[in-house]
């Protein structure tokens, strides 16, 4: 453990331990495994973070009871001192397992939750809201992502490398293309009558299959709460499918070998959500790409692969997304 892990971790539950640790300026996480089998999945804010991180207000926690999904389920954080703290199945995320070769067991697993991920996305768009309003529900305007880009977009302001790539994608996009981005943010942030309590950055890192050993019945997981916004329901598919739109253009553009799941999990996505208006879901996938772009080099620092978004990322805002549905790069 290291001294700038999160505060609240179960240090104190005896024989827990110490699975995975990660940081970045902008969040840290640790996974512990217990005793009896789950795990703890315990994020706090990074160095870099302007305020800390928030879980779901009671309201919010009412309307995400009701979302269900065979295989998978919304787990909602503990707030604790400094963090939120999620109890699951899995210490591994669907974004660690892309990356690994699994045997034909963990990755019927990884497909499923993916699924899985998808028809619980539906659940939650298609909940009620018993007269209330998503906005207030989730205390914000907005997806996250998306005014974060907005706001450094306009300023360029940020720290490590945030300027650095403030001018490079300005110089690649011109100013159509930044003007175009720029109101796909806006338009987020702007109350519409069709509005759902989305997710609100729905990713691989949040989706926690689970593990074999668990048993049969155990449900893999969708981390939930952080990120609560309203906005049109077709944005949290498009946030995730941008996740594997980015994953694609990077291998292309480095000349790696098609990998099947980033092209596989995607339709089982799609598949499990039963369609999504395509200009939402691709525009959503645009932004999360610029986002993780941003957020890489404020909160990482530079990479000289960043230089890859700048190429690509303009071409993307001319199609509006549509890589990110049809499975190209």
């Amino acid at each position: 453990m290291t001294a700038d892990a999160p505060a609240g971790l179960p240090a104190g539950v005896p024989g827990a331990r110490l699975v995975d640790f990660f940081a970045t300026g902008y969040q840290r996480t640790a996974v512990h495994r217990l005793p009896d089998g789950t795990f703890r999945w315990v994020r706090g804010a990074g160095a870099d973070r302007p305020v800390p991180l928030a879980g779901p207000g009671p309201r919010a926690r009412r309307l995400l009871a009701a979302p269900r999904s065979a295989g998978i389920r919304l787990a909602l954080p503990e707030e604790i001192p400094g963090a939120l703290r999620y109890t699951v199945h899995g210490a591994e995320s669907a974004a660690r397992l892309l990356w690994s070769e699994l045997p034909p067991a963990r990755r019927d697993r990884l497909t499923g939750a993916l699924h899985g991920t998808g028809r619980l996305l539906r659940a939650l768009h298609d909940t009620p809201g018993r007269g209330e309003r998503p906005a207030e529900v989730a205390g914000r305007t907005g997806p996250p992502g998306p005014a974060r880009l907005a706001a450094w977009m306009d300023t360029g302001a940020g720290p490590r490398a945030a300027a650095r790539l403030h001018g490079l994608l300005r110089a690649r996009f011109g100013p159509r293309r930044w003007a175009v981005l720029r109101s796909w943010c806006a338009g987020l942030a702007e109350p519409a009558p069709g509005d759902v309590l989305l997710h609100g950055a729905a990713g691989t890192g949040s989706v926690i299959v689970a593990e074999e050993r668990s048993g049969p019945a155990a449900d893999s997981a969708l981390l939930t709460g952080e990120d609560l916004a309203p906005g049109p329901p077709a944005f949290d598919v498009g946030w995730l499918l941008g996740e594997f739109l980015e994953l694609r253009m990077t291998a292309a553009r480095k000349g790696a070998t098609p990998r099947p799941p980033l092209t596989e999990l995607p339709a089982a996505l799609l598949d499990g959500y039963g369609g999504a208006d395509p200009v939402t879901a691709g525009r959503a996938a645009v932004l999360r790409i610029a986002t993780h772009a941003h957020d890489f080099a404020a909160y990482m620092g530079w990479h000289p692969e960043l230089g890859l978004y700048a190429d690509a990322l303009p071409a993307y805002v001319d199609g509006e997304g549509t890589a990110a549905l049809n499975g190209t790069s």
